[in-house]
């Protein structure tokens, strides 16, 4: 017989957990509206933010089994946190449901070191007959995906440095490789921890690739880039993000092509202490962009004729 198939005292209470889920988009027009907030990055700070919006939908959005509103059993499937009026309780890995309640002379109030004013009785999903009494007072866990999200939005994701070769102002030219490439340090995983009681939810931010916008197309690298040294490479040195111009700058803005990067990062936490699951994701999310310009001229060729050939 398994071990919570006695009576068991907990100071944990099992609250009606109405969970959000919010979608992180990478501006404002590209949040989704969900329950009435929206989740969007802004472009200005790096930060993540939430606002209210009107989903226009009165019957509410649904969830997926895996988003925000997501519990898991100790064997490791994910399932509702909810079951009708039952709550899923990682304690017990179990749905509690308030029952009937016992007369105040009951013995099992004895038992169980409470009395009617200070707790209730609820029973277990897969066994009715046991009965589990939860004093009143005591806090549930909170949503780990909610404190994620918090824990996301405090940090401020990097912006890159653009470094470009030819490095300007110097000009680069059409059909020359034009490499491209950021600070080792800023290629660099970010984590921060968040704690609400005894839950602690640590969120890691880790750099997927980067979406180098050249001016007339992009480029997807999925490094930091290696960094142009002169006089210290050797021939035929390669790099794993460059970029070809087919067009001057000479008819753009200022005569240059405007140049900008922004990393994208895949964002995952763990939980620890009292949670409602270990692990979870909050996708990916673009972080702000870098800025620079670049000249871009073209080559001209002249053909000298010899003496003899001129004088003919």
């Amino acid at each position: 017989m398994r071990s919570r198939r006695r009576l068991t005292v907990t100071l944990t209470i099992l609250l009606s957990l109405n969970f959000a889920a919010t979608l992180i988009g990478t501006s404002p027009a590209d949040a989704a509206c969900v329950d009435g907030q929206e989740t969007y990055l802004d472009p200005v700070t790096g930060k993540i933010k939430t606002r209210v919006c009107d989903s226009g939908d009165p019957g509410g959005s649904t969830t997926s089994p895996t988003g925000p509103t997501a519990c898991v059993r100790s064997t490791g499937e994910v399932i509702p946190c909810s079951l009708g009026s039952g709550r899923w309780s990682p304690v017990h890995d179990c749905y509690l449901f308030v029952t009937e309640q016992p007369d105040a002379s009951d013995p099992r109030w004895a038992t169980a070191d409470g009395s009617p004013e200070a707790g209730r009785f609820h029973t277990c999903d897969d066994d009715p007959q046991l009965w589990i009494y939860i004093a009143n007072g005591a806090e549930a866990p909170p949503d780990p995906a909610v404190l994620a999200q918090d824990a996301l939005g405090a940090v401020q994701l990097t912006t890159p440095t653009l470094q470009l070769a030819p490095a300007p102002p110097a000009k680069s030219y059409v059909g020359l490789e034009t490499w491209m490439w950021m600070p080792e340090g800023q290629w660099a995983p970010l984590t921060n921890t968040v704690t609400a009681g005894s839950t602690s939810v640590t969120v890691t931010i880790e750099p997927r690739w980067v979406t180098w916008n050249m001016g007339p197309g992009s480029k997807v690298c999925y490094d930091a880039g290696r960094p142009w040294q002169i006089g210290q490479m050797p021939p035929g040195s390669a790099t794993s993000c460059s970029y070809t111009y087919a067009r001057v700058s000479d008819f753009q803005p200022g005569g240059v092509w405007s140049v900008s990067a922004a990393i994208t990062w895949r964002v995952s936490w763990t939980c620890a202490g009292n949670c409602l699951a270990t692990a979870g994701s909050l996708g990916e999310v673009d972080g702000p962009a870098g800025i620079a310009s670049l000249v871009v001229a073209e080559r001209q060729s002249v053909n000298v004729l010899p003496d003899e050939t001129r004088n003919r």
